[in-house]
């Protein structure tokens, strides 16, 4: 293109100093529109190690740090601040997103996952769940329902269910009372007074209204057809043991914790309080009596899955009824029945930034 160009001047003619001045200029101006593209070259290699840096930095350090444990995120003081004027404090957990119950429908609905129900917080006079569905002729919670079914799917996957059965789950009131009455006949039977019969069966029922089994969200399960404390040492018995919090259970009444729950070790029921309550439940050796105060108490932040699949959730306490709560909100639960204690909101998040 120069040559050609320097071919065109010498058709100007005679006249030297114009064409100098031309020749001059065009020279300058080519030398200068070279170098602006020279240096363009330089600013988009610059550019793209910049990114390159960025993205190596990234894998480095902050995977790492996602790798390291939950203890890696606990208990910074930057990311503890309340989100409620309240005072209301705040807890994140992560899942892998097929571990994921979705019950976005019951949003602004008091789903009752996390009721905390025993002697002391007994159901509404006449409580009966809306959402139940029958298995194999046991009726129980469908959330309960679907979570169950997910399990077995991972036991069958794992080695095998070992031949888990499902005998108990939803009661109604009138199927409470007839159980605990038995149990109280059977101990004044064995020579015990009524006011000590009464509570010696306390011991392993609760009193009719004040059963989880009345929600559909507890579960009783075995190998032997019997529920016994030999259960634990069954294969089953360890497999839920150590993996069921994955699916949204817990062991409701858990060994060396009677004296919180006032049940006796109970290897054989399961409770279902949704991901990722039961993750967090299991990880830190809490029962359901102990776990509102833990949420309340002060901010905890969890995490779990890996570099390819992470779920994230925000869970909040606050002692009233939301008026506006946060996106994505998947389930709203009072801590007692009937609204009672305070409330525990679930969502859903796509960064583990609070």
């Amino acid at each position: 293109m120069y040559k050609n160009v320097m071919k065109r001047i010498k058709t100007l003619g005679p006249c030297p100093k114009p064409r100098k001045l031309f020749e001059k200029s065009l020279t300058k101006n080519f030398n200068m529109n070279r170098a602006l593209r020279g240096s363009g070259v330089y600013y988009c290699a610059f550019v793209g190690l910049l990114v390159f840096a960025f993205v190596l930095i990234w894998h480095i350090v902050v995977d790492d740090v996602f790798d390291a444990g939950v203890h890696a995120w606990q208990y910074m003081p930057e990311r503890q601040a309340p989100l409620m004027q309240d005072g209301s404090v705040v807890a994140a957990g992560l899942l892998p997103q097929a571990e994921r119950i979705d019950i976005a429908s019951a949003q602004h609905v008091d789903t009752g996952l996390l009721w905390l129900v025993n002697h002391e917080n007994p159901l509404p006079p006449g409580f009966t769940p809306q959402n139940l569905v029958t298995h194999q002729g046991i009726r129980l919670h469908h959330a309960a329902y679907i979570a169950y079914g997910q399990m077995l799917a991972a036991m069958n996957a794992e080695g095998g269910t070992y031949g888990l059965q499902l005998i108990s789950a939803y009661r109604p009131y009138e199927y409470q009372r007839t159980l605990f009455d038995n149990k109280v006949r059977g101990l004044i039977s064995q020579g015990h007074s009524g006011a000590t019969a009464e509570d010696l069966a306390t011991k392993s029922l609760q009193r009719p209204g004040s059963s989880e089994h009345q929600t559909g969200l507890a579960l009783d399960v075995t190998v032997s057809g019997y529920l016994t404390q030999d259960f634990a040492a069954t294969k089953a018995g360890q497999w839920l043991a150590t993996n069921s919090y994955r699916f949204g259970f817990i062991i409701r009444y858990p060994q060396h914790k009677t004296e919180v729950t006032q049940i006796i070790y109970e290897p054989w029921h399961l409770r279902y309080v949704g991901i990722p309550h039961a993750r967090i439940i299991w990880e830190n050796g809490l029962t359901l009596e102990e776990y509102a105060s833990f949420i309340a108490s002060g901010p905890y932040i969890q995490w779990q899955g890996n570099n390819k699949s992470r779920s994230y959730f925000l869970v909040m306490y606050t002692e009233f009824w939301p008026e506006s709560p946060l996106p994505n909100l998947i389930n709203i639960s009072s801590i007692r029945p009937g609204g009672r204690g305070g409330y525990i909101l679930t969502h859903n998040k796509t960064t583990p930034d609070i």
